[in-house]
């Protein structure tokens, strides 16, 4: 009796540090699909379910992730039970709509720089919580040398770049079957590695 075949990745989340080069390799997968024939469709962090989470025109990414005041632990509590409602939700939906899902930043990207969505620090409940998220099919891990990323983008200090790097490559292995790019040559190569994973199945 043979075996049967793997499926193809349905959901795949891009991660990494600002100046990785996330962006620029995934608009090389979306053309390269394009050019593959395969259906596609991408977001920015979360799948657009409720209305807050949907994208706005003309709608910029801050270049402080850091700064504001960070919420006080009620809130957080309340930010990831609202995030957990907008995936839980979002993401069935999604699948229904899309056969292949690329996401910007996912859910997780709260575990490595919590700072971002002004949750301030990861708490042992907030990692208990996000258990209950979807997962993904493909984890992606986008990362660079330090002073290459800080070359491009400085948005964080240089010790913050350095302890993401490291983060990042501590959550991948969390999901088994991570694909870790080290992005720091021709985009070209890297995004026809991504492009073998996502089709080889």
């Amino acid at each position: 009796m043979t075996a049967a075949k793997p499926s193809s990745p349905q959901l795949i989340m891009f991660l990494g540090p600002d100046g990785a080069g996330k962006s620029t390799l995934l608009a090389g997968v979306e053309q390269a699909l394009t050019r593959a024939g395969k259906s596609w469709r991408s977001y920015y962090f979360a799948p657009g379910f409720l209305k807050r989470y949907r994208p706005k025109p003309g709608q910029t990414i801050t270049e402080n992730p850091h700064e504001g005041r960070q919420y006080p632990p009620v809130l957080v509590f309340a930010k990831i039970a609202l995030l957990l409602l907008e995936f839980l939700m979002g993401i069935p939906r999604a699948r229904r709509q899309n056969r292949l899902l690329l996401f910007d930043r996912y859910i997780f990207d709260i575990l490595v720089d919590p700072r971002r969505y002004k949750m301030g620090h990861v708490r042992w409940w907030m990692k208990l919580m996000l258990r209950l998220a979807p997962r993904p099919d493909l984890t992606v891990m986008i990362i660079a040398p330090a002073k290459t990323i800080q070359a491009r983008k400085q948005e964080v200090s240089f010790a913050e770049t350095a302890r993401q790097i490291e983060s990042y490559k501590a959550l991948a292995a969390a999901f088994p079957g991570s694909l870790i790019i080290e992005n720091s040559g021709a985009p070209e190569a890297a995004v026809k590695t991504i492009m073998h994973r996502i089709l080889a199945a």
